[in-house]
């Protein structure tokens, strides 16, 4: 939905409740970042990175896990690949 609001080379993509939060659907280094937190950051942690993951296939960008950056606080937001 939120597609028909952007120009055509923005990619978005979106989820709703835990649709994105499955078992499995983090890499290794992701679960070693999550490990320790609680279950409702753990489902927001795997919803974002299971939605940049898909933003990232629309654009051409292999698999990869998507680890928060250096500047980002414990748990914090993507650091983005320069893919």
């Amino acid at each position: 939905m939120i597609e028909e609001l952007l120009p055509a080379a923005v990619v978005a993509v979106e989820a709703h409740g835990d649709e994105a939060a499955v078992d499995g659907a983090l890499y290794p280094e992701e679960q070693a970042v999550i490990a320790r937190a609680v279950e409702k950051r753990r489902r927001e942690f795997t919803a974002v990175r299971v939605c940049a993951r898909r933003a990232m296939e629309k654009l051409g960008v292999p698999p990869q896990p998507v680890l928060p950056g250096s500047a980002a606080p414990r748990g914090g937001r993507p650091g983005w690949s320069a893919a």
